[in-house]
């Protein structure tokens, strides 16, 4: 009774704070907001073909993947057309994300509360929910593919995350991390190759996630490439960009995973000890990634992307912060991100490679080729991150190595 004692008091808590922002915001009635601008006509758009043609799936103006202006435009035609509704709609998938996280929380959930508060940390988690931006469909369908997976659910998984890719291509990154850990979650067996042939004959689960992965690929001929060609020019994310690739933003997103989601943890949890000992007890990984770090820090830029279309300076808020408010910049600051990035490392990679591992290894993979560095792009994983926590199959492998108690 105490559990459901907690996710019941969770939700009417989740639900005061809904209604305090629903009302702060002024019942929705703000102008037109940021991204609101293009989204808007491109949901009008999706709401006179309820079932797209092809043409429109080819030709639409935005850069990602359809799915949020199809739910969009079917909001518009049954209720109008109004920002208002379609904030609505954002607000309440939102919540229903929420409810997802706390209702599926283990059956003990003493870390319930900590883990909310820690996605809560984010304030782009709030203004992806206050406003028709698209990540928060992503979000809710990546969430809803690991429950799914974690339950066994496979073809339920794989259809929730290529809804997810559907709404964002880089949640390619959630089904690669289930298929490397599906293959790999007992190590890298010996002799490898004949191992791994001997896991494709016997296992099952791996090939509905492929199925994921290679969702992707009927867009990219459709488009051509990974978004409408005409939006990938007028958003200066030419055809001949793709085959460059920014360490910087890769720099940025390890770092910023240590400000949101490793530094809070470890407040959260006291695992503090584990970081403090790592460099005695782990010498050779810490000396590996220290000289990865060094060499990021040494040889790549850490800047944002400069262009007609976007001409803000910082890569994201924490960025902002450190520029702006502590007035740190330069090579201090890359110094700085160099530590937090190292911190990451030895949070995800040391000892055996978790599930948790592989979704940060691909999304910040992926990342690294995305248009802009930017905050948001990180949510998906911050809240796989935070909702894993909860359980201590995929929590912090250093529970059992420095014997530190967490609940």
């Amino acid at each position: 009774m105490i559990q459901d004692s907690r996710k019941f008091y969770g939700t009417v808590g989740l639900f005061i704070i809904f209604l305090l922002v629903f009302i702060y915001k002024d019942f929705f009635s703000e102008a037109i907001y940021q991204d609101e601008h293009h989204y808007f006509p491109t949901i009008v758009q999706f709401s006179k073909e309820p079932i797209p043609s092809i043409d429109l799936l080819k030709n639409y103006d935005e850069l990602n993947t359809p799915v949020p202006f199809i739910i969009g435009g079917w909001v518009v035609r049954i209720f109008g057309e109004s920002i208002f509704t379609l904030r609505m709609f954002t607000f309440v998938t939102s919540f229903l994300l929420l409810m997802l996280f706390v209702w599926s929380a283990p059956e003990q959930p003493k870390r319930l509360y900590r883990c909310l508060i820690g996605l809560f940390l984010l304030p782009s988690y709030y203004l992806c929910s206050i406003y028709y931006f698209t990540d928060i469909y992503a979000m809710i369908f990546v969430l809803a593919g690991l429950i799914a997976y974690r339950g066994g659910k496979h073809l339920l998984s794989t259809i929730c995350m290529m809804l997810a890719i559907s709404s964002r291509q880089y949640m390619l990154a959630f089904p690669m991390a289930i298929l490397a850990y599906e293959f790999l979650k007992n190590g890298f067996p010996q002799p490898f190759f004949s191992a791994i042939l001997k896991q494709v004959r016997q296992q099952t689960a791996w090939r509905y996630y492929l199925v994921a992965v290679l969702s992707l690929l009927p867009w990219i001929l459709l488009w051509g490439g990974m978004a409408p060609a005409q939006v990938m020019e007028s958003q200066y994310y030419e055809a001949d960009k793709l085959t460059h690739y920014n360490y910087g933003y890769v720099l940025y997103v390890m770092g910023i995973l240590a400000f949101y989601y490793v530094i809070p943890e470890t407040i959260f949890f006291g695992t503090w000890k584990y970081y403090l000992q790592y460099p005695r007890n782990e010498p050779v990984r810490f000396g590996i990634f220290v000289m990865i770090v060094a060499v990021l820090v040494l040889f790549f830029p850490m800047r944002q992307a400069s262009n007609p279309y976007f001409t803000w300076p910082y890569l994201g808020y924490v960025d902002q912060l450190f520029e702006s408010v502590l007035r740190i910049s330069g090579h201090p600051k890359k110094v700085i991100f160099g530590l937090m990035m190292l911190v990451t490392c030895i949070r995800f990679f040391s000892g055996r490679l978790s599930l948790v591992s592989y979704i940060v290894l691909f999304n910040v993979l992926l990342l690294g080729k995305a248009q802009l560095s930017w905050d948001k792009y990180s949510l998906p994983m911050m809240m796989a991150l935070w909702y894993l926590a909860m359980f201590d199959s995929e929590w912090l492998f250093v529970r059992k190595e420095t014997s530190v108690q967490t609940s």
